[in-house]
């Protein structure tokens, strides 16, 4: 690799860095997505404690961290500028979107756990909650997708 000093126009620096190409946003992709159908699993099982009506001090604790984690993956999403592929960028925007659903559908359901005393028809909004509902299913179709892409 060459490098310009701005000090010295006329100088060149060489450094010894090895190259290393930009990593495939289908990989990294495939790999959130794996992560988030297993993450998947529990988020519906904490959706349907909630809906139970469990206990908040119960459900918390397994549901926040999950909001986090899918949030975190979320972000780990590789951008449109590092897809090049139009096909990667409309999977990259779709996962990213099923990502943030299910962080707020957990975070959502939580909070009206919280709050279901305080009338009958919030009690019953909670007692209505159903899971991840389509997102879910999409994510489970992307991830065939991705697996299916390399062959």
């Amino acid at each position: 690799m060459v490098r310009r000093r701005s000090a010295s126009p006329g100088r060149v620096e060489l450094l010894d860095v090895e190259f290393a190409p930009p990593p495939d946003p289908a990989v990294a992709m495939r790999r959130i997505a794996a992560e988030a159908l297993i993450l998947q699993d529990e988020a519906e099982a904490v959706l349907a404690d909630v809906a139970r009506g469990e206990h908040l001090g119960r459900v918390a604790p397994r549901g926040g961290p999950l909001v986090r984690r899918f949030f975190a993956l979320a972000d780990a999403v590789p951008p449109a500028v590092a897809c090049p592929d139009p096909a990667d960028r409309r999977t990259a925007d779709t996962l990213r979107t099923i990502l943030t659903h299910h962080a707020m559908q957990v975070s959502t359901a939580l909070d009206f756990l919280a709050v279901a005393w305080r009338s009958e028809r919030l009690a019953d909004h909670v007692r209505r909650i159903s899971g991840l509902g389509e997102p879910a299913l999409i994510l489970e179709r992307l991830y065939r997708d991705l697996i299916h892409r390399d062959g």
